[in-house]
């Protein structure tokens, strides 16, 4: 029996013949906790899930021609004991039993890929809305500041415009040690990562991690994982060290920041940013001021606590505004200049499927978003409308197998806040989807602005086609997204290629 998870994981890298000193050039064995994953050499980690536990997969591993499986056992009396199995080439392999292997999977891929993250600047960002938007307006800022970035998130890993797929937002943490390897070796300086709250309330990843934590707002999500708001909101503070180590970039604006402002730990340094008058009381800020909003973009005041400058981008909506500021609020704790910050966000672009504008000669525009919360399809809606001369179209739906709850809430939301809805699919798995669209409808009040059509492509062709060269044309829920989930198959369907078709070549048929 082990005293502690260091002294396992010293025994871990001496079964595995491999010292703190070995090199990756060296070895290309890696840690994961996934068999599909796996290749011939890897260790596996067989975690135990909340529905599957990892000894089930010994046998897919082995197959794989792993070289070392630790596995979760029930019992700390357990934990150090080993046995031996062949895997499909005929080598034995050490299958070690970890108690709370799950819980303690960090700091064993910590030491494993040899801290990584100590050679980043780390920043995390948390929040329902925004995470996305933020950490890629975080990387092209840097990247056009003479520093390298990489993000971590919804859309993907590594540069923004060379992004991999991942499988999870914030991804586990052998796979998460694996990316900041890479990135290391790629002489990379700086990752935004979007931290979502099922990795803080799992240990996927915690606090000292972060250099910089981040907290853009709090609105319904997620509430059948987390069942109450409370309960979300204690997940998302627990990106926050509240200490010296970490310097935290909270959103003066949102309801839940100001409760923990009014408490917030005096040790740890608080950079407050925002639009509203309040922000400004702070003694480290960051406001937009005398706001206005062009056809193409915004241009705004910036006003913080170390001067202010004009700055003008090509985001849309007062929301992307927000996640600009907490962008240029990183910026400022890197010592960047306000002038040389003010020409980075001249040079931003659109983050794919986030507010993405589409449109061509005497046609409509449409901006594909991948707002799926009431709070994002609101501050979506409300965007629109700054920017809209005609009259304000929304396409969209609600998951299926997901928070019930929202739905009213969200056909509420778009019956407020536009003149034509079009209610329709976004993955409704196993749900029935004519159910899923009455349960939105239950939420709505005026029929004669609504239609109901399930199939999605049908639905944005529909709004696209009947609306004016004034109007503009919500898309709301897919983004980036090349998929639609039905029962549990993903159909392939890319609504920003569908637009761009449109515009290309069917708009006049």
């Amino acid at each position: 029996m082990f005293s502690s998870t260091a002294q396992f994981v010293e025994k871990v890298l001496a079964e595995f013949e491999m010292s703190v000193k070995l090199t990756f050039s060296q070895q290309v064995r890696h840690l994961v906790n996934d068999t599909r994953e796996i290749n011939a050499g890897d260790i596996f980690c067989a975690v135990n899930g909340t529905v599957q536990k990892g000894r089930d997969f010994i046998d897919d591993a082995l197959a794989k021609n792993c070289d070392l499986i630790l596995v979760e056992c029930e019992s700390a009396n357990e934990h150090g004991q080993n046995t031996t199995q062949l895997n499909a080439r005929g080598k034995a392999v050490a299958i070690l039993e970890f108690y709370q292997l799950n819980q303690h999977l960090f700091e064993l891929a910590k030491a494993f890929y040899q801290a990584p993250q100590n050679a980043l600047t780390m920043i995390g960002i948390t929040g329902t809305n925004g995470k996305t938007s933020t950490s890629q307006m975080i990387a092209q800022l840097l990247d056009a500041s003479h520093k390298s970035c990489s993000v971590i998130g919804t859309n993907g890993a590594g540069k923004v415009s060379q992004l991999s797929p991942i499988n999870n937002t914030t991804p586990g943490a052998s796979q998460l040690h694996q990316l900041l390897q890479q990135f290391t070796e790629a002489k990379q300086t700086h990752v935004a990562m979007e931290v979502s709250s099922h990795a803080l309330e799992q240990g996927r990843v915690t606090a000292p991690l972060f250099d910089t934590a981040i907290f853009t707002n709090l609105s319904r999500d997620h509430l059948d994982y987390h069942q109450t708001m409370e309960n979300y909101a204690k997940a998302k503070y627990q990106i926050f060290t509240q200490s010296a180590a970490q310097v935290a970039v909270v959103n003066g604006d949102d309801e839940q920041a100001k409760r923990w402002l009014n408490v917030w730990p005096i040790n740890q340094t608080v950079v407050v940013y925002g639009r509203g008058d309040s922000v400004s009381h702070h003694d480290l800020f960051v406001q937009a001021k005398a706001i206005k909003h062009l056809p193409q973009g915004v241009e705004f005041q910036l006003h913080t606590h170390l001067g202010d400058i004009r700055v003008t981008s090509k985001i849309i909506g007062d929301f992307n505004i927000d996640n600009l500021l907490a962008a240029i609020s990183v910026l400022m704790i890197e010592k960047i200049a306000l002038s040389d910050i003010a020409k980075a966000v001249q040079s931003l672009t659109a983050v794919i499927g986030r507010m993405e504008a589409f449109s061509a000669a005497n046609q409509p525009v449409a901006i594909v978003d991948y707002a799926h919360t009431p709070d994002a399809l609101e501050n979506a809606l409300q965007a629109c409308r700054q920017h809209c001369h005609g009259a304000l179209w929304v396409v969209f739906g609600c998951g299926g197998d997901r928070d019930k709850g929202k739905r009213p809430l969200m056909g509420k939301i778009a019956e407020a806040n536009s003149d034509h809805i079009i209610v329709t699919n976004d993955n409704p798995r196993t749900e029935n989807a004519e159910s899923i669209a009455q349960d939105i409808l239950a939420g709505c009040h005026q029929p004669e602005k609504i239609t109901v059509l399930l199939e999605r492509q049908q639905a944005v062709m529909s709004a696209l086609k009947k609306a004016k060269k004034e109007d503009v044309v919500l898309l709301a829920g897919k983004g980036h997204e090349d998929y639609i989930i039905m029962g549990d198959q993903h159909i392939p369907y890319n609504e920003r290629a569908l637009v761009r078709s449109f515009y290309a070549h069917g708009a006049a048929s």
